[in-house]
């Protein structure tokens, strides 16, 4: 119990902000009473496509800048949120206040500047949201869509005038909450990156996409998130009404969130397995789009329900998927989110776009997104890309130890080993690791001091003295003629056992051991 009770208030505390966010972005792009009211759905989709357009260009940014932003202090970070924020608030007002609703050319200036600046307070909370342990990201993000609901259909009962204000302050409510956690949480584990290399971000960003954020995520991100947009393009079309029922609107939203919770709650708190959800959810947009063309209007709530249900485990999923690759990688995770969320918004804005341009042929549409889906669903969100991701030491984390020379003589001590070590995966087979050149060396003190201190086997031992001087998982693999599941496993009871949730807590630890 006094668990569960620290866990709200640490959720309370520095976390729950990030509901406000959520509630902004589905009052002001789904609910055609606040943006629309007594006119053309289309301006919604409208006020969307330009809003997140303006997102693209201030994640884009991110990309680029992202070391010279994460090496600022939080005080600075605050107080541009902030202002970023007021900002938000002003345009949020251009496209929902009445008097003003209506008006194209305020609607498209509001949500071109609150999508430049509501991206950023994104990106500030999943800086936020880096330290989390596995269970800890799957409860707070499925916490605060819930919370985003309940806000939802509160706003949703409010008079015209109360609903825009209250609305256009979400976003400097989670400035607010993102800059103090930030402040709050200055001297956390995680330090901040050089800018130095800001100048090498394309090389990092192909990194990112070769190992952590795969290329893989990348495709089945565009390629759910492009039928998202087409079919809200279509439900406008054919049975705008759903737009205007805050129920159905909130039904989805709280619903995605419980079953992501009650996931959580079953979740280990070292490891993620994302890719079974991820394709839940995809075969749930497939029977929308079915339902929808076929019986167009019909079945309008029941398509919907599934569409927005599969929507928001998307928007859940990659919220924790992107908090599990910053955790367990080196790269900053404002790129990582940046890059995260850009393809997000490229993928809902591209189905937007075709579906318009094909709004009088839904049939063709829904054939084309249906291939798109299955298509994907073979190679996307595997369960190699979304179980918990395996890095070695960058070499830069090697300098610091003095493990560069070290690195070099254990790899040929494990390389003449190799042979000896063909085993069953869970068997204990001799040793490939030379133990008298790594107690020559002074890296072995350090491995030594910390197997003894957290009670790792033999095979751990092992594993993580290659691991620590820089080798991947498939070296390791092949080293101990091992499974990519097996090493998984191994590096997971590391993590358990030294009780640290993620990758730059065990590179202190190791950093901070006394031999």
């Amino acid at each position: 119990m006094h668990s569960f009770f620290e866990t709200s208030r640490t959720f309370t505390m520095r976390y729950a902000g990030l509901s406000f966010y959520w509630a902004w972005v589905f009052l002001s792009f789904n609910s055609s009473d606040l943006t629309a009211p007594g006119g053309a759905h289309e301006i919604l989709s409208v006020v969307h496509i330009v809003s997140s357009a303006a997102a693209m260009v201030t994640f884009a940014l991110a990309i680029v800048f992202h070391r010279r932003v994460m090496a600022c202090g939080s005080r600075r970070v605050g107080i541009a949120l902030f202002v970023g924020s007021l900002v938000a608030c002003a345009g949020t007002l251009l496209y929902t206040f009445p008097g003003l609703v209506g008006n194209n050319t305020f609607s498209v200036v509001g949500a071109a500047v609150s999508g430049l600046t509501c991206s950023a307070i994104v990106l500030a909370w999943g800086v936020v949201y880096r330290d989390l342990a596995a269970r800890e990201a799957v409860l707070f993000t499925s916490m605060t869509f819930f919370g985003a609901a309940v806000l939802y259909l509160i706003v949703s009962y409010l008079g015209a005038v109360a609903s825009s204000i209250v609305v256009s302050l979400f976003p400097v409510l989670a400035a607010a909450l993102a800059a103090y956690s930030l402040g709050d949480r200055a001297n956390g584990r995680t330090p901040a990156p050089s800018p130095s290399a800001s100048a090498a971000w394309t090389g990092e960003l192909g990194q990112l996409l070769r190992t952590g954020l795969s290329w893989r995520i990348i495709v089945g991100l565009l390629a759910a998130l492009f039928v998202c947009g087409g079919m809200r393009v279509y439900f406008g079309d054919i049975a705008p009404v759903v737009y205007r029922d805050p129920i159905l609107m909130t039904l989805p939203l709280a619903f995605g969130a419980v079953v992501f919770f009650i996931y959580g709650i079953f979740v280990s708190r070292t490891s993620l397995n994302l890719g079974i959800l991820y394709r839940v959810a995809m075969p749930l947009f497939a029977l929308a789009l079915v339902l929808i063309a076929l019986f167009g209007g019909d079945n309008a709530a029941l398509a919907f329900f599934m569409m927005s249900t599969a929507s928001v485990l998307f928007e859940v999923l990659t919220w924790a998927l992107l908090v599990e690759i910053t955790r367990t990688t080196h790269y900053p995770p404002l790129l990582i989110f940046a890059v995260g969320r850009l393809a997000v918004h490229v993928g809902i804005v591209a189905g937007e776009l075709v579906a318009f341009a094909m709004i009088g042929n839904l049939m063709v549409f829904a054939i084309l997104a249906i291939g798109i889906l299955f298509v994907s669903a073979g190679f996307t969100f595997t369960d190699r890309d979304t179980t918990f991701l395996f890095e070695p030491p960058t070499p830069e984390e090697l300098e610091r130890l003095g493990a560069v020379g070290d690195g070099r003589a254990i790899e040929a001590s494990a390389m003449r080993g190799a042979g000896a070590a063909g085993s069953a995966d869970g068997a204990q087979p001799e040793s490939v690791v030379d133990e008298d050149l790594l107690i020559r060396s002074n890296l072995w003190g350090r491995i030594d001091a910390m197997a003894k201190e957290y009670g790792f086997s033999p095979r751990e031992k092992e594993v993580f003295a290659l691991w620590v001087t820089g080798r991947g998982s498939k070296y390791i693999q092949e080293t101990f003629v091992i499974s990519e599941a097996t090493v998984k496993t191994h590096v997971r009871h590391i993590y358990e056992k030294c009780d640290v949730h993620n990758r730059a807590e065990l590179m202190n630890k190791l950093e901070e051991i006394t031999c």
